[in-house]
């Protein structure tokens, strides 16, 4: 085997270290997957890489094979995008085997800001919110099904971030008075971590589109889509820190406007085979 299965004992910070300091190729299985009969390809071979699971959310998971150089660019990306600095305390809130907490984590051991990561679970409300109080943090990633569970308690953090998928409208107004800035993520797995991102001042009105998940390319990506609000179209997207060499189909449909904003409007309909004429060429094979 090309590759060691990455133990998930202990902390997330653990689980950095652990990938970090191997000299093989690290693959990282999510609990709900250990077991399962999963088809899994070997990675390239000659650099480092990291095998990470998409989510699921939208079909069946995909192991994905991505270099730690490039994951490692990403998240250095991730610190001009989201503003961090040394000086922040940061408090990270996701699962430490999907590529939003693998890079978040990263961005902070690169900035090399203090940062704490919890690995959420269904159930544990009460630790996540007695965490946010009791550290007081700069800072806090996460997830909206975990701000959904904060969103009745007292607490405040100036900078709260989130990806996956956006919250609703009228969730804004419950977020509002937990922060002063919120900053939107839109990341992928195969582009090796986040793509665009947008901040809005809490004090603001929610526009039209805000139920949308939207904001500009973060450095090293470049995104195409000729789509419009009312016929949204493939996104395609290039990353210098992308699994694939080339400009490959994000699987979303949406549309851009004047100001060179990305808005996802949801998947794309279109069938896998289908898509798989659009061009892909994995790094390293």
């Amino acid at each position: 085997m090309d590759y060691e299965i990455t133990s998930l004992k202990g902390s997330g910070k653990d689980i950095v270290r652990r990938i970090r300091s191997s000299e093989k190729s690290q693959l990282l299985i999510p609990p709900k997957l250990s077991g399962m009969n999963l088809d899994i390809p070997a990675p390239p071979s000659g650099d480092k890489y990291i095998g990470l699971f998409s989510s699921g959310t939208t079909q069946q998971p995909k192991c994905i094979w991505n270099t730690l150089d490039r994951i490692e660019e990403n998240a250095r990306y991730s610190v001009e995008a989201f503003e961090v600095g040394p000086q922040h305390l940061v408090l990270l809130m996701a699962m430490p085997w999907h590529i939003a907490g693998l890079s978040w984590m990263l961005m902070c051991e690169s900035v090399e800001c203090d940062y704490f990561f919890i690995t959420t679970k269904k159930g544990e409300h009460d630790f996540w919110i007695k965490t946010v109080q009791d550290i007081s943090p700069d800072y806090l990633f996460t997830v909206p099904a975990v701000l959904r569970a904060l969103y009745d308690e007292r607490w405040f953090v100036n900078n709260v971030a989130y990806g996956g998928y956006p919250i609703k409208f009228e969730e804004y107004a419950k977020l509002s008075p937990h922060c002063s800035f919120m900053y939107q993520g839109y990341g992928q797995t195969e582009a090796g971590g986040l793509i665009s991102c947008h901040k809005r001042r809490s004090t603001v009105l929610p526009f039209d589109l805000e139920n949308l998940c939207n904001g500009k390319a973060i450095e090293g990506v470049e995104l195409t889509c000729s789509g419009t609000q009312e016929h949204p179209t493939p996104i395609y997207i290039y990353s210098r820190t992308s699994c694939f060499a080339q400009t490959y189909d994000s699987g979303d449909v949406g549309f851009t406007d004047e100001e060179g904003n990305i808005y996802i409007a949801g998947r794309s309909l279109a069938p896998e085979s289908s898509k798989a004429t659009t061009k892909k060429e994995l790094l390293g094979n």
